[in-house]
């Protein structure tokens, strides 16, 4: 798990950031393909459309390791067996997908190297 930290907002805020995960500093190739943060009660997410190209079921794959990774992340915290977590998150996801509309806006944006 990684440490948050500060980092500075265009609108003179602090935002706290996720610190970039090990091994990423030392892979021979890597890329960021999803950032999500929670403003004023809201998810704002960016994605890199391009990861993947037209394979939209690698998206699935990469949100099923997600669920893997916050299920053990529960059961490190003591909040419940992975395999409960698991089970919560799978109820919530096929609910949410099924009622939640949420309101998306959004443009095609450039990256930003480091």
């Amino acid at each position: 798990m990684s440490k948050k930290k500060p980092i500075s907002s265009s609108a003179n805020s602090e935002v706290e950031e996720l610190d970039i995960p090990d091994g990423v500093g030392t892979a021979k190739q890597s890329v960021e393909v999803l950032r999500a943060f929670i403003a004023d009660g809201a998810l704002m997410v960016s994605i890199n459309a391009d990861a993947f190209g037209p394979r939209v079921k690698d998206w699935g794959r990469l949100i099923a390791e997600i669920t893997h990774h916050v299920a053990h992340a529960a059961e490190l915290q003591g909040h419940m067996s992975e395999q409960d977590a698991i089970t919560h998150l799978r109820k919530v996801f096929e609910e949410s997908l099924r009622q939640v509309q949420p309101t998306m806006t959004g443009k095609i944006r450039g990256r930003v190297n480091h």
